[in-house]
């Protein structure tokens, strides 16, 4: 995962989340760091864990207009592109990050310029389940003007399938609309499953 952020310590611990998928490029949508979170960041010590090192807490907010920018990728291809005012996280060693979010506003990329855009209140990334949870009220819109809200929305970076819960209401295009307790929707498809449709 690569990571902008207006902490130092976040910047320190880039190989923190390696496992997630290399050196992407930051998007082109995305923009740059300020000059004083980089001045922030080559002041702050390099924090190097060891297997036997307590968990390392960091935190970042936005700077002004900057916001903290996490991006996954697989090889050379984009999975998701999160976007948020604040992080507060820890890491104690490979496949151990866990970080909170406030406010993540998430791209999900899927094949075939299939596409999801959710924003909602709270979200958290964990490195070893490869999983984002987003919760307290999701809004998310695909590319072709399907939206969907849900209490909550966790996707799996394995399987590529952003599962929502809690009130599920999904508006198609056509203005047809299906309400149900949970959906699963498949970003290398685009296929959609509801349960308890009513």
């Amino acid at each position: 995962m690569t990571r902008k952020a207006g902490a130092a310590l976040v910047l320190a611990l880039g190989g923190a989340f390696a496992g997630c998928g290399g050196r992407p490029a930051a998007p082109s949508s995305a923009p740059e760091a300020s000059a004083a979170s980089s001045a922030a960041a080559s002041a702050a010590p390099i924090a190097k864990p060891s297997s036997s090192s307590v968990p390392i807490q960091f935190n970042a907010s936005k700077v002004g207009s900057k916001y903290i920018y996490l991006t996954k990728q697989k090889g050379n291809r984009r999975v998701y592109i999160l976007r948020a005012d604040s992080e507060s996280g820890e890491y104690s060693g490979q496949n151990t990050g866990r970080s909170n979010f406030a406010s993540p506003h998430i791209t999900f990329f899927g094949d075939g310029g299939k596409r999801l855009v959710a924003d909602a209140p709270l979200g958290t990334v964990v490195e070893k389940e490869r999983s984002v949870l987003m919760s307290g009220g999701v809004k998310a819109r695909s590319q072709d003007g399907m939206t969907l809200s849900s209490d909550t929305l966790r996707y799996n970076d394995q399987t590529e399938i952003a599962h929502g819960e809690g009130d599920v209401d999904v508006v198609f295009p056509q203005g047809e609309e299906l309400r149900g307790q949970t959906i699963d929707w498949d970003l290398r498809t685009g296929h959609i499953d509801v349960t308890g449709a009513r």
